[in-house]
Parts: structure tokens; C-alpha cells; sequence
């Protein structure tokens, strides 16, 4: 049956524009031509950044001024030596204790693996519970975030050149959606170059003239664009779109064990081109919520709890899921020796 007949979803496709939904294929009205040529999806655009700037008013104290001028100028700050030696040390030992479960995306030929960071993972890891716990660690990421939302932690690490396949996605720019995420990196270990370090376009999450009219050019087509990701709202550029934004070259964010990078998501960004076999192990934060809510939230623990709890919920169910279909999940089950050895 073709969409425009299914009117029983009309209604949930019509109030999801008044949230984060960003798929131009999965939802006909984020999708549809007629209105992104109407403005509808630069709209949604500049409405979002502009209760953004609301939402980081009301958070500004939470982060340091010298950061959040960085923050707004490039879309990304850095914090050398935010964990020292010794705590690096006590983190690492901590997690070598581990031997449950991990789970693993593979995406090309690289390999995403991650520990969910839960109430039940940091009660035997007090150096890492009292970091990802602590107001100097949560308080710059919820400002960055523009949601005082306590955001998800994980413990991640990065495999380039893990398997055969083809060319890794996010080592293309991209925007993660419309509106501004923030995602953070606490690298455990150095990152050069040739380990594919976190890479940005400085200032590429400013509204510019330019950016708007892109916006504006590619949602008017999107919903046919077949990259895998683009369609969904996850809008790929290469060079001559950079260009084409007058915006500069990616750089990789080189760092030493112990740095801590906050970023705009809504900016784009990527993976940096890597050695096969080159990896990254690090502390991974990510927040995304409504981004229509003009209030910036309590940070409630329970709420963040709660969180977790549903995702939990919901790998479990793919797992089902993938299991009955003698599929393996997209986030699937792996050992942790794998990630942490």
C-alpha cells in the first residue's frame, strides 16, 4: 500500500515534527518535496538552533568560558590532561577486571565496541564511577549538549581495518541530524594520526547563509538519496559540498591519554582515515533529546536510569528479534575480551 493511503499514521508522522524525527524516507512529510521547497525542513532547522541558544543560556554556568567561546566559535573544545596519569592507571586496571559482555557494530571494515556504562558496571569500578559521576566531568557535556539530561556513557572502542568490507560510512563528513547533539571523547590512550582520530570541519555547525542554502538544496531531494544515511536524515558531505558551504578541510584531533573532546554533532564530522589494525579505546558520551523543548530538564539520576534501562530493554528484543531470523543483531553480543585485551 503506498504511504499517502496509510491515513492511520498521518497523526504520529504529523507530531513527529515536533520532534527530533529526522528520516526524509521514513516519514513522507519530513520527506516530502513539496514542503522542504515550501521551507519546511529549514524551518525545523532554524527553530531547533534558536531554542538550542535558549536551552545553553539557561546552562552557560555549567561550562567553562574559555570553552564554551571555543565550543561556539569551531563546534568542538578540547581539554589536555582532564584525567591525569594516575587516575588513567586506576581506570584502566579497573576495566582489565571485566569479563562479561560487550557489543559490536560493524559499519564497512571497522568495528565499533562498547560497555554500557550502568549502575551495575561502575559499582565494582570506583575510579571510573567517581569520574562519570562527578560535576566537572557531566556539567561541560550537559551545557554542550544543551539538556541538562545526564547523557549515556559507554566505554568504546574503535577497530579500523577490523574485518574485510567495504569502506567505512562515518569516514565520510557527515551531520548527525538537523539540529545541534553533542557527543564527547575521553581518549584512555594516545590517538595519532594513523589511529583515525576523531575528525571535525571547524565551524561547520554555524547557520551560515551558505549551510542554510545547502540544507535547503539537499532536503529537497533527500528522501532519494541512496548512501544509507543521508535519506535518514544523517546528511553526507563530501569535499565540494564543503566547498560549496565555504567551509575548510577536515581536521583529525590528534590527542595524548587523558584529553577530553566535546562536540557539536550537527557540525560535520567523521572517523579519520586509518592504519588496518589502528585503534582507539576511549570514554564515549552522547546526548540527543527533543530539540524543540525550550526547557533544559533537571538531570534527574532516575531519569537516566530509566534510560538505560529501556536500551537495555530494546538490544534484548533485537536480539530476539535478529535470533528467530538466524540474523545476528546489528548491535550484537561479543566477548569484552575482544574490546578490552
Amino acid at each position: 500500500m503506498p504511504r499517502i493511503l496509510k491515513i492511520h499514521l498521518w497523526p504520529i508522522w504529523f507530531f513527529a515534527l515536533a520532534s527530533g524525527a529526522k528520516s526524509f524516507r521514513g516519514n513522507p512529510l519530513i520527506g516530502s518535496v513539496l514542503l522542504n521547497r515550501a521551507g519546511l525542513h529549514v524551518c525545523r532547522v532554524l527553530l531547533a538552533h534558536g531554542v538550542a541558544r535558549v536551552r545553553w543560556a539557561m546552562l552557560r554556568s555549567k561550562m567553562p568560558a574559555d570553552l564554551r567561546a571555543a565550543y561556539a566559535r569551531d563546534g568542538f573544545c578540547i581539554v589536555p590532561g582532564f584525567v591525569d596519569a594516575t587516575a588513567l592507571s586506576a581506570i584502566k586496571a579497573e576495566l582489565a577486571t571485566y569479563d562479561g559482555p560487550a557489543r559490536q557494530m560493524v559499519q564497512g571494515n571497522t568495528a565499533t565496541q562498547r560497555i554500557l556504562l550502568d549502575d551495575e558496571f561502575l559499582a565494582a569500578r570506583p575510579t571510573l564511577k567517581s569520574l562519570v559521576g562527578s560535576g566537572r566531568f557531566l556539567d561541560p557535556l550537559k551545557y554542550a549538549g544543551a539538556k541538562a539530561a545526564i547523557p549515556l556513557l559507554y566505554i568504546q572502542r574503535i577497530r579500523n581495518g577490523h574485518l574485510a568490507g567495504k569502506t567505512d560510512p562515518q569516514k565520510t563528513m557527515h551531520s548527525d541530524t538537523f539540529h545541534p547533539t553533542m557527543k564527547a571523547w575521553l581518549f584512555l590512550e594516545d590517538v595519532a594520526t594513523d589511529d583515525g582520530p576523531f575528525t571535525f570541519v571547524r565551524g561547520s555547525h554555524r547557520l551560515t547563509r551558505k549551510r542554510l542554502a545547502w540544507e535547503y538544496r539537499r532536503s529537497c531531494n533527500a528522501a532519494t538519496v541512496h548512501d544509507g544515511y543521508s535519506e535518514k536524515g544523517s546528511l553526507r558531505a563530501g569535499p565540494e559540498d564543503l566547498a560549496e558551504m565555504g567551509l575548510p578541510a577536515p581536521e583529525g584531533i590528534t590527542a595524548k591519554a587523558g584529553t577530553l573532546v566535546i562536540a557539536n554533532t550537527n557540525g560535520f564530522h567523521g572517523r579519520g582515515q586509518a592504519k588496518d589494525g589502528a585503534n582507539r579505546l576511549e570514554i564515549w558520551a552522547y546526548s540527543r533529546h527533543n530539540p524543540f523543548s525550550p526547557l533544559p530538564g533537571f538531570g534527574l539520576e532516575f531519569v537516566a536510569s530509566l534510560e538505560r534501562w529501556v536500551l537495555k530493554a530494546y538490544w534484548r528484543a533485537m536480539d530476539n528479534r535478529a535470533r528467530k531470523r538466524g540474523q545476528r543483531a546489528s548491535w550484537h553480543l561479543i566477548d569484552a575480551k575482544e574490546m578490552l585485551d
